[in-house]
Parts: structure tokens; C-alpha cells; sequence
């Protein structure tokens, strides 16, 4: 996998806006500037000055303007009292309605589309999960399926027996004959197994279960860490799955038992098989001796006994040998049963590999298809707010459009008055002879200032942050929910890491953090919310500076302290 990359940094919309706003400000300056050069003509000049944003306009004439100027006042001053010869001609027009025919004032902006709704989540579909039983189920194999194994029953190739003294004659001299074995002492040889695992297999399950148990708990705890709770589908299917491979194993270990008890078995009797037969000979051996004692008078009676001796026991070695080969037989016959089982159990492991190996990929896929969904949603709710403003933009394009008609009628309303005053003004000129003709130059020209989109740019700003926030909040459930299956499971689990009784207590599991006094060992002693509730307790950051062997970390990452050390 590669390495995950940083999220950007968020906009600052609102300075983005605030330096909009400046940039427009030095703007309206320079447009004013460059729209009001000083003006110089035959008749006089204006210069333009400024004291700061104030603009300062002076006009100045040329001597001749300026002489000319005095004149046309002095004979102005000399004809006002003309003046009042207009006044009846200035009343007929005064006594007229004024009435503008002009263009009304716009007060409406006409039709307007309405903003576009957030695109509804269920348009590009609905994220779901994984049926594991899609896959198929995991299944374990039946011992039995392969035969039992089983023991050689001795009987079966005859019993060794003695030679009857009396058969050949009784020697003079009243030599007893020996009392030859006829059966085994099996006090010593190794028991078979009642049940499976009765002996031989005690060994192999004290050590099998400790680490059964070892694995049980490691997966329920990656179970919980992967946010699977107890009860849920996903969680049950895998408590089944590890409950199954823990009885393969159990089976596989009272298998190699059975095969161990049966070995000893085996042992134990042959020894017992070989002893017997010693014992058989030591007391031929005497027998021997007391003959020899009266060789005179018992040798033809020694002679038969002795060869029936000896076809005695050829008797009994080939029985022994029969039973030899028929428990190598069973032996053999026992391991490949067992060869069989094992293989059974390897086919049904690979298939069960098999049927997880296609559930996670099954998992994956349906993880893809999720994201292609939520990332189908952000680009619905983009083009849903690129609309927006698109909307946004044609209500202002409209507005300045009524504001553009509504600065013509004023215009057109200026003129028709001027209009009206223009008989009053020639009136007036006659009154005064003349009027005064200044220089004409050319208006100041002002610029406009666009104010800065603050509002537009704190509503972005505020949309970003909320949906942050949301993003946030989703995570922070996400890891809450979470915790609280850790931190319910280890408040259940006797010992974690050696620990036993060891409960979370890292900092970062914490909230509303208050101090409430001191340990003797030198740490903080607080109050806090965790987990849903109110407790009290240390910090395990503290801790690990002065008693290190009192913290342990949880496969989670989250550290936990030893209460019991304190």
C-alpha cells in the first residue's frame, strides 16, 4: 500500500474576501487617478490634487479668461435690474404642471430560478455489506469418515503353552518337573486408552489448551479493534470459524495420543511376552540340571521331554512371530488412517482459506463500490452548489441590470427638467443681458468601491467548517464506539499483557480532566469522564516516568495502568 497523503490546508475565505476588498480600494484609487489628469486649454487649466483619498480640484484662467470673465460680471451687474421685466413671463411658466413622460423606476428583477436542494444520498446508491455466507461455510472433517484404528486381539494366532512332564514317563528318583508359564503378567504394560486422551494425550492437551485459550483471546481482541462487536454477524462468523480449528486441533491431538497409547501398548506386552518366555527357560534349565543328576536311570524319559521341549517353543516363536506381523500389519494399517484424516483435515483447511480468501475479497470490492458511491455524492453536491452560484450570479447580473434602467430614468428625468428650466433660463438671460460663459472642464470623475464579499465569504467559510466538523464528529462516533467495545472488553478480560486487573487510563481517552490531589509515588490523582461514565484515577503518561512496570499498552495503542502496583 502507498503512503496516505495529508488533507489540505483549510481556504480562509474570509481573508481571501477581506484582501478582495483591499485590492478593490487600491483599485477605486487608481481608477480615479488615471480619470482625472490635470487639463490645461487656451482658455485657463485644472490640476487635481489629493490629501489622502480627498480630491482637491483647482481651476485657474488665463489673464485674458480672467479679464474677459470681469467684464461679462460687471455687465451683468449692470443689467440685473432688468430681471424683474421676466417675471410675469417666468410666472405663465411656473403655473404649468410639470409632467414626465419618461421610463418608470424598475422595482422588480423579473423571473428568478430558486437555489438547487443537496442532492438526495440514495441518487448513486446505498453502501452496503458483505452475506458471508455468499462464500460458502467452513466445515471441519469427520474422523470417523476414515476408518477406526484398532489393536491385534493375541488370541488370534493361538496360545504358547507348555510341555506336560507325565507325557513321556516319570524319571526314577522322583524329580519334580518344572512349572512352565502359561500365561503373561500384563500388570506393567501400558493401558489402552478409555477414552481418547484418558493418557497418552493428558501431555499434548496441557500444553493445547493454554494456547487455544492465547488464541481465542487475540482474536477477539483484533475482532474488536476491526470494530466488530460481540453479537454481530461478522463477529459470530468468526467466533465459529476459531472455535472450529480449535476442535481440529483437539481432534489432531487425541489422534497422536491414541497413536501413543497404542505404542506403548504394544511395547508393554511384548516385553511382558519376552519375560514370560525367560522364565519359561530358567525353569527348563533346572529341570535340566536335576536330570543330569540322574542320568543313568531318566535319560530316555530327559531325551522325549526335551524334543517335546523344543517343538513347544518352535510352536510358540511362530505363534509370537504371527503376532508380531499382525500388530506391524494393524500398526500400518492405524497410520494410514491417520495419514488419511490428515490429509482430509489439510483439504478442508485450504478450503476453508479458500472461502475467507474470497470473502475478503468480496469485502474489498464492496469497500470500493461504497467510496465510488460517497465520491458520486460529493460531485452531486459540487455541481449541486456550483448551480448555486451560478443562480447567485444571474440575481446579481439581474439586480445591477434594474439598477442600470433605473440610473436611465433619473438621467431622463434630469433632462426633462432642464428642459423646463430652459425657459426660465433665457427668460433670465434676457433679464441679464447675458450670461457669463466660463471655461468649461471637464467633471471630477469619482470611482465606485465594490465592496468585499464578507458575507458570501463567511458562509463559505461557516459551510466548510461545519462540514469539517461533520467529517470530525463522524470520526470521533466512529472512535467512541469503538473504545467503548475496548473499553468494556478490557474491564472483562482478568490480564492483559501480564497485567492483571489493568484498566485504560491514557490521557487521550479522556475528558472534563479535573486534579484532585497526589500520590505518595509523586503523580497527579484526577477526576475524569471516560468511557461513558465518571472515575478517578491517574494518567498512564504520568506514571510511566516513575513506575514503568505498572503501564502496559493495549494491542489498541492506548496505554493501561496496573492498579493493583499502586
Amino acid at each position: 500500500m502507498g503512503s496516505k497523503s495529508d488533507a489540505p490546508a483549510p481556504p480562509d475565505y474570509v481573508g481571501a474576501a477581506y484582501a478582495q476588498g483591499s485590492a478593490n480600494v487600491d483599485a477605486a484609487r487608481a481608477s480615479a487617478k488615471l480619470s482625472n489628469p490635470n487639463v490645461y486649454t487656451p482658455y485657463g487649466s485644472q490640476t487635481v490634487t489629493y490629501n489622502g483619498d480627498v480630491p482637491t480640484v483647482t481651476q485657474s484662467l488665463t489673464p485674458t479668461s480672467q479679464r474677459t470673465l470681469d467684464a461679462q460680471q460687471a455687465v451683468q451687474y449692470q443689467l440685473a435690474n432688468l430681471g424683474q421685466k421676466g417675471t410675469n413671463i417666468a410666472s405663465n411658466v411656473l403655473d404649468k404642471p410639470f409632467n414626465f413622460g419618461g421610463p418608470a423606476v424598475q422595482t422588480s428583477l423579473g423571473p428568478t430560478e430558486a437555489l438547487k436542494n443537496a442532492p438526495s444520498a440514495g441518487q448513486y446508491g446505498i453502501a452496503s455489506s458483505i452475506n458471508p455466507n455468499a462464500y460458502g461455510q467452513a466445515g471441519s472433517v469427520n474422523a470417523g469418515q476414515y476408518g477406526q484404528a484398532s489393536a491385534v486381539n493375541p488370541n488370534a494366532y493361538g496360545q504358547a503353552g507348555g510341555v506336560d512332564a507325565g507325557q513321556y514317563g516319570l524319571a526314577q528318583g522322583g524329580v519334580q518337573g518344572p512349572n512352565l508359564a502359561t500365561s503373561l503378567d500384563l500388570r506393567g504394560v501400558a493401558k489402552m486408552p478409555i477414552n481418547a486422551g484418558m493418557t497418552g494425550q493428558e501431555a499434548i492437551m496441557a500444553r493445547l489448551e493454554p494456547s487455544l485459550a492465547k488464541q481465542r483471546v487475540s482474536t477477539e481482541t483484533q475482532l474488536i479493534n476491526q470494530g466488530l462487536r460481540p453479537g454481530t454477524e461478522a463477529y459470530n462468523n468468526a467466533a465459529q470459524l476459531l472455535g472450529q480449528q480449535e476442535n481440529d486441533a483437539r481432534q489432531q491431538a487425541a489422534l497422536q495420543g491414541l497413536n501413543l497409547d497404542l505404542t506403548a501398548n504394544q511395547q508393554g506386552y511384548g516385553q511382558a511376552l519376552t519375560s514370560g518366555q525367560f522364565g519359561n527357560q530358567a525353569q527348563l534349565s533346572g529341570f535340566g540340571a536335576n536330570l543330569q543328576n540322574q542320568q543313568a536311570q531318566n535319560q530316555a524319559i530327559t531325551q522325549n521331554f526335551g524334543q517335546g521341549m523344543a517343538a513347544r517353543e518352535l510352536q510358540n516363536q511362530a505363534i509370537a512371530q504371527n503376532f508380531g506381523q499382525g500388530t506391524a500389519a494393524q500398526n500400518m494399517q492405524n497410520q494410514a488412517i491417520a495419514q488419511n484424516y490428515g490429509q482430509g483435515v489439510t483439504s478442508q483447511q485450504l478450503q476453508n482459506q479458500a472461502i475467507g480468501q474470497n470473502f475478503g475479497q468480496g469485502s474489498s470490492a464492496q469497500a470500493m463500490q461504497n467510496q465510488a458511491i460517497a465520491q458520486n455524492y460529493g460531485q452531486g453536491l459540487t455541481a449541486s452548489q456550483a448551480e448555486n452560484a451560478r443562480i447567485a450570479q444571474q440575481f446579481n447580473q439581474a439586480q445591477q441590470a434594474a439598477q442600470f434602467g433605473n440610473t436611465a430614468q433619473q438621467q431622463a428625468l434630469a433632462e426633462a427638467i432642464q428642459q423646463r428650466q430652459m425657459p426660465l433660463n433665457e427668460i433670465s438671460a434676457l433679464m441679464s443681458g447675458s450670461q457669463i460663459q466660463n471655461p468649461q472642464f471637464g467633471a471630477y470623475a469619482g470611482a465606485n468601491v465594490v465592496p468585499a464579499p464578507i458575507a458570501n465569504a463567511t458562509a463559505q467559510q461557516g459551510a466548510y467548517a461545519a462540514n469539517a466538523y461533520n467529517q470530525q464528529v463522524a470520526q470521533d462516533n466512529a472512535l467512541t464506539s469503538g473504545l467503548f467495545s475496548l473499553g468494556g472488553a478490557a474491564l472483562g478480560v482478568p490480564s492483559i499483557g501480564g497485567a492483571v486487573g489493568s484498566l485504560f487510563s491514557d490521557r487521550r481517552l479522556k475528558s472534563n480532566i479535573v486534579k484532585i490531589g497526589t500520590h505518595p509515588i509523586g503523580v497527579g490523582i484526577y477526576e475524569y469522564d471516560i468511557f461513558g461514565g465518571r472515575q478517578i484515577g491517574v494518567m498512564a503518561q504520568e506514571l510511566i516516568e516513575v513506575m514503568p512496570e505498572a503501564v502496559h499498552q493495549h494491542p489498541s495503542g492506548y496505554m493501561m495502568v496496573d492498579y493493583g502496583r499502586l
